[in-house]
């Protein structure tokens, strides 16, 4: 019976503990409620256990009053715990997070630099792309000098080339007449006679 009543006794405290418990849970406010009821606990049962020395049956008081006192402090210490866990798992948590913050950070810039070097690598093959095109669309030299010549151009070109050969031609015949002259000259020195200037007799008809 009595053990029963400790036991309602310890749920009624939880229950009320947990119906004050602040909206915005602070582990560091419940670690200090902790400590305070373990304060209070223990000055409690040390009260109680000096007024068993005052009792008749001082070894069952004592007894009875240390298996309450160690429910309660286990209870205490069981919250207790329950809060150093969380504090390694929000410590973990956070180093987790800030690592696949770090990482991510990495992967940004590594997609950054990829998409900058694929961005740089397609703009130099077009580059390459219009240069080859334009290569292949303008004429070389030899195809120029092989493409067909428009009549107008091929006209001027043929009345240079004729008025070349006629020069050419009269400068020969001016040429011949002056080796010509000079062939008589040798003639007329060597033979000492003067040109003759009377006229060839007619040709009988």
């Amino acid at each position: 019976m009595n053990r029963f009543l400790i036991l309602l006794a310890g749920l009624g405290t939880l229950v009320l503990a947990a119906a004050q418990e602040p909206a915005a849970y602070d582990p560091e406010r419940e670690r200090a409620r902790i400590n305070a009821e373990r304060r209070q606990a223990l000055e409690r049962y040390g009260q109680e256990e000096a007024d068993c020395y005052q009792r008749f049956a001082v070894n069952d008081c004592l007894t009875e009053m240390r298996r309450r006192r160690r429910v309660a402090l286990e209870e205490l210490r069981r919250q207790e715990i329950i809060l150093d866990d969380e504090r390694r798992a929000a410590a973990a948590a956070e180093k987790i997070r800030r690592t696949e913050a770090q990482a991510a950070e990495r992967n940004n810039v590594l997609a950054q630099e990829q998409r900058e070097a694929a961005q740089k690598a397609d703009q130099e093959r077009q580059q390459r792309a219009r240069q080859k095109q334009a290569t292949q669309t303008a004429p070389g030299p030899a195809a120029a000098a092989s493409a067909p010549i428009r009549p107008a151009a091929a006209a001027g070109a043929a009345a240079a080339e004729a008025a070349q050969r006629a020069a050419m031609q009269r400068a020969y015949e001016e040429r011949q007449r002056e080796a010509e002259e000079r062939r008589k000259e040798r003639e007329r020195a060597q033979s000492g006679k003067a040109p003759s200037t009377s006229r060839p007799l007619p040709v009988p008809p």
